[in-house]
């Protein structure tokens, strides 16, 4: 599907064409071709037009979908409503052959006919099933390593099923795969699966649209996230200009508000200024500083660390539990400890010593189901302290005991003789010290 109709819809062109912008570079950069079918109207939306008139419903969604297929083109839609409106006519007429029949009697007056349908498909349906998650992945030039996003999917991408198939109606995962690929932590919230109630707004329940939005908004600052991701302009027009409404009336500060396709630009090198996003009625400027900041903040960490690997560990936590120091002490949190690296907080994590309460056993890394386990990343972190001089006073005893003996103990020769054992064979440790002493001199040198 490289050869394709976009169908925009009436929100997109009329208030968001920034939206409109973003997806055509992505579209652009993933090598698709638009091809632009004149004589679309309104998909038609369900609540302002099915409720009043369901003939005109199925007729003016059959009618687009026809002007397509006369085309022979597939549709690409980057709206919810859009998506849903096409998918449930197209399972509706085939399921009902007396509507099939009345509608295309009335399309016959403009020439056209609804055959099988053209395929439809959403614009974040077409990135991962086209695209896919890895392939993307490996395009991205400017990860959001770091940054912390929701998603919303929108009622109209995952509904109503059957005739909506992507992803579970209930439990999705493909958009959050989606978002991960470009480098992000997706976080999970309560009312992530909510609607955004902008179609109370459509029907005068001004009151009851910002309600909800007041809920989701408070559950995702709860979270602590940087941005909410959303794939449906409806949605986006509930979270970013209501949540501007909102902001007016309590002075508070904003979650900003991305369409999915925006994020991906960016991600792929493209500007903030290119792509529109001072458009946005919730100010931007702070997720764009603090994406930098973070950007810095992994080249830092990546000179010590594999970031993937820490990201993957962080987001896994399956091995908490088996940590056996976190069983005895309940304050002692390895994963919390990999989110403080990634967080890029090595200082205060060096300054409370807390990383010497990993007591190597390795039974993270035997239970790890990826072979990553964070004995490694605490050996790491110990060899940091130690640069720093942030060592336990026990620690650094016991190493210059190892230093000057080549062991961290003298055997006590008169228990040995009451067991009849022999005295040991001599230590080697004048050998061993003169070795470490060269290491440490051409280590001086390096340095120098």
């Amino acid at each position: 599907m490289k050869r394709m109709s976009v169908f925009w819809g009436c929100t997109i062109p009329a208030r968001f064409p920034f939206i409109e912008k973003s997806t055509r570079l992505v579209l652009d950069d993933m090598g698709a071709e638009i091809v632009e079918v004149e004589g679309y109207t309104c998909c038609p939306e369900g609540t302002l037009v099915k409720a009043v008139d369901e003939d005109a419903f199925y007729v003016t969604a059959a009618r687009n979908l026809a002007l397509a297929e006369t085309a022979g083109l597939p549709i690409l839609t980057p709206c919810n409503g859009c998506y849903s409106t096409f998918k449930s006519t197209e399972a509706d007429l085939t399921n009902d052959w007396r509507r099939r029949g009345r509608v295309n009697e009335l399309l016959g007056e403009a020439g056209l006919a609804l055959g099988e349908g053209p395929e439809v498909r959403h614009f974040a349906e077409w990135m991962f099933d086209e695209v896919g998650p890895a392939a993307l992945a490996k395009r991205v030039q400017r990860p959001f390593w770091g940054m912390r996003l929701g998603v919303h999917y929108g009622c109209h991408l995952l509904r109503p099923s059957p005739a909506v198939r992507w992803d579970s109606s209930t439990n999705p995962t493909k958009l959050e795969e989606l978002v991960r690929a470009l480098g992000a932590t997706v976080v999970d919230y309560e009312t992530k699966m909510d609607c955004c109630g902008g179609a109370l707004d459509r029907v005068g329940e001004r009151d009851g649209a910002l309600d909800f939005c007041r809920r989701k908004l408070a559950d995702l600052a709860a979270h602590e996230v940087d941005a909410l991701v959303v794939v449906c302009p409806s949605c986006f027009q509930q979270f970013d200009l209501n949540q501007a409404s909102i902001q007016r009336q309590a002075k508070g500060q904003g979650i900003p508000v991305f369409y999915y396709a925006e994020l991906v630009a960016l991600a792929m090198g493209r500007q903030p200024e290119e792509l529109g996003l001072g458009m946005h009625r919730v100010g931007v400027e702070g997720f764009l500083e603090k994406w930098e900041g973070r950007s810095q903040d992994r080249q830092e960490i990546a000179r010590d660390f594999n970031v993937a690997e820490l990201q993957k560990c962080s987001e896994c936590r399956a091995c908490e539990e088996d940590c056996p120091v976190a069983k005895v002490q309940a304050d002692f949190s390895p994963t919390q400890i990999i989110g403080e690296i990634l967080q890029g907080d090595l200082d205060g994590l060096l300054d409370r010593g807390d990383l010497w309460r990993c007591i190597e056993c390795y039974t993270c890394y035997e239970k790890c189901h990826s072979r990553l386990g964070m004995a490694e990343v605490f050996r790491t972190l110990k060899e940091l302290a130690l640069r720093k001089d942030k060592v336990p006073a026990q620690v650094l005893s016991a190493y210059e005991t190892f230093l000057s003996t080549g062991a961290l103990g003298e055997p006590r020769e008169s228990q040995r003789k009451k067991l009849g054992l022999e005295p040991l064979a001599p230590r080697g440790h004048e050998a061993l010290t003169r070795i470490l002493d060269r290491r440490r001199a051409e280590e001086k040198g390096d340095a120098a």
